[in-house]
């Protein structure tokens, strides 16, 4: 009796396991059904080069968009020196991820793949004054995209609420700063949204915290098995 009181525990220990995975598993899962909306752009690829490119990119409703400019200075060609500029508009306002420099009045942040939008610093989008991404005076106000790719973090409001973007853009290395809009995506009012998220699943961050809690859960259960196997 005592022998099978022993197995009875183990089976109970086993099972809590089971379940309390199990429950982490539907805790997640849970999580994960619960998703964002991301707007996602698909594959957009346009290149901003030579004397004066821009273009705007709609958004939510009509009156939210962002806007994307490359101005060349004296000679337009990839040689020549120029600059890339970013905006957003919103119905009730709009802000770029960026900071205050002393040369164009606003530059965007270079964000990393996965950054959450909304906790980083913001500053007010000026209907005649776009964020400055890289420039000229790159000695001085160097911007922080100097090259390769990137990610610009953006809000605005419609009148519902904020609701977060970003767009990728890829820039040529040198002087002339020309580049190319990859991609763009944002969510809708009350969504959290990573730098590069294109779906409510792609939440890589998200995955690797359950992953992490659900193989400690398992990694203690093969554990209590050892032990028991080798009592």
């Amino acid at each position: 009796m005592k022998a099978l009181r022993n197995k009875s525990a183990s089976i109970s220990n086993s099972r809590w396991l089971a379940y309390t995975t199990a429950g982490m598993a539907s805790a997640f899962a849970a999580a994960n059904s619960a998703e964002a909306t991301i707007h996602y752009s698909g594959p957009i690829k346009q290149i901003f080069k030579g004397c004066f490119r821009t273009a705007s990119f709609q958004l939510d409703r009509p009156g939210d968009f962002f806007h994307l400019r490359q101005v060349a200075f004296l000679v337009c060609t990839s040689s020549g020196s120029g600059s890339a500029f970013f905006n957003v508009a919103g119905i009730a306002g709009a802000s770029i991820a960026g900071f205050y420099n002393d040369c164009f009045g606003v530059s965007a942040s270079n964000l990393k793949r996965g950054q959450l939008i909304s906790s980083r610093p913001f500053v007010p989008a000026q209907t005649f004054r776009s964020a400055s991404l890289a420039g000229k005076n790159d000695v001085f106000c160097p911007g922080q995209f100097l090259g390769g790719i990137g990610f610009i973090g953006f809000k605005f409001n419609n009148g519902s609420g904020a609701q977060y973007g970003w767009a990728r853009i890829q820039v040529q290395p040198g002087a002339s700063h020309h580049f190319k809009l990859i991609d763009y995506a944002y969510g809708d009012v009350g969504d959290t949204v990573g730098a590069g998220q294109k779906s409510g699943h792609d939440k890589p961050e998200l995955e690797s915290l359950g992953g992490l809690a659900l193989g400690a859960l398992g990694l203690l259960a093969w554990r209590k098995s050892r032990v028991r196997a080798a009592q």
